[in-house]
């Protein structure tokens, strides 16, 4: 159990982070991605705001920042069982990468040797004739060769944008308070919360990403946007509605 001492701050030694849950600091004050967690249920994890944000609203990764959302075929330079540093060559996805640009992030092996692993990424060299290194957390449990296809997921957390219903975001959290662009602060991820709510939605209905209002959510309508959570009750058009979150953790 954790307690709450004050002004969203709460005393959890498993997320390290010195900051309110509703405030921003310019500076960080812990890991990216780190979990607060309350006695009701309530989740919050610590992200980096590319941009700026409104209180109440869903946020997301933006892949073209933080990701390779293609798999890359064949670019791999071969590396041996217990490596720790993987190198991919490929100018249309990584030819402008910069230093660390995808720390955090998770390396998948999605093909040929070595498939079916995922190794979280320490960081990244800047691109260099279109070769970066990836360094990882783990070593290599099964060699690649040049054959090995991979892709790279981002870390949900960094550089999050508001959410839209485009094919390029993955929705990682709500918005606590309103967000500076190029700050740091908290968004939440599981348990009752506040969301920008598109039409009017019944208590009891089931709520997805919005495909028109950035942020919001709607009235689930089909299986294209990310299902979002449970409207706690009935939502009025434009104004903020109360949501049980079940679709982000």
């Amino acid at each position: 159990m954790v307690d709450i001492v004050g002004n969203g701050h709460v005393q959890a030694p498993s997320d390290g982070v010195g900051q309110g849950l509703y405030e921003e600091s310019s500076g960080q004050l812990g890991r990216i991605g780190a979990i607060r967690e309350l006695n009701d249920g309530r989740r919050f994890r610590y992200a980096y705001f590319a941009s700026a944000a409104a209180a109440g609203v869903l946020v997301s990764q933006d892949l073209s920042a933080t990701a390779v959302a293609v798999q890359i075929l064949n670019k791999a330079t071969a590396a041996a069982i217990g490596a720790t540093q993987v190198i991919l060559t490929d100018a249309t996805t990584l030819g402008s990468a910069t230093k660390d640009q995808y720390a955090g992030a998770y390396l998948h092996t999605c093909d040929a040797a070595g498939e079916g692993y995922t190794y979280r990424i320490i960081g990244n060299t800047a691109a260099s004739s279109n070769a970066v290194t990836f360094s990882l957390y783990d070593p290599l449990v099964i060699a690649l060769t040049t054959a090995s296809d991979v892709a790279i997921t981002g870390s949900l957390w960094y550089k999050v944008v508001a959410a839209t219903a485009a094919a390029d975001y993955v929705v990682s959290g709500v918005t606590t308070r309103v967000m500076q662009a190029e700050y740091y602060g908290w968004v939440q991820t599981k348990g009752v919360c506040t969301i920008l709510c598109d039409g009017t939605p019944a208590v009891g209905a089931q709520l997805q990403l919005s495909d028109g209002v950035a942020g919001a959510v709607q009235l689930k309508d089909s299986e294209t946007e990310p299902l979002i959570g449970q409207a706690t009750f009935l939502g009025i058009d434009e104004n903020h509605i109360g949501v049980r979150l079940f679709g982000l953790e």
